[in-house]
């Protein structure tokens, strides 16, 4: 049988595993809050309208011209890239320890 500082800690865990949806939309919000703070902010680096427009006008710079278009691509895998690792391991740690609270209910309850 588990004792009463395991059967808390079992308590604690299922809690943090049952707020990983909590926790997921909370960065999503994080990540969009950066996003449009970038795209008012620092128009250059997330806003494509502006650098259209910029373009168009040609009063954007040739060496931010060749820096963007060597980078962009780059960086836009890379970022999506990084995120979906992110979030798969997320949910992999997640699924791993539900198995394992499961496993210790079915052990607690014998």
């Amino acid at each position: 049988m588990l004792d009463q500082k395991e059967l808390a800690f079992i308590k604690r865990r299922k809690r943090l595993t049952s707020s990983w949806q909590k926790l997921g939309i909370a960065m999503l919000a994080v990540l969009w809050v950066l996003f449009l703070w970038l795209f008012i902010k620092t128009p250059y680096l997330a806003n494509p309208f502006f650098v259209s427009k910029a373009l168009k006008n040609d009063s954007l710079d040739k060496s931010i011209i060749a820096m963007s278009s060597l980078f962009l691509p780059i960086v836009i895998c890379l970022v999506f890239l990084t995120i979906s690792v992110f979030i798969l391991l997320g949910f992999s740690i997640i699924n791993n320890e539900k198995k394992y609270l499961e496993i210790i209910d079915n052990l607690a309850d014998d």
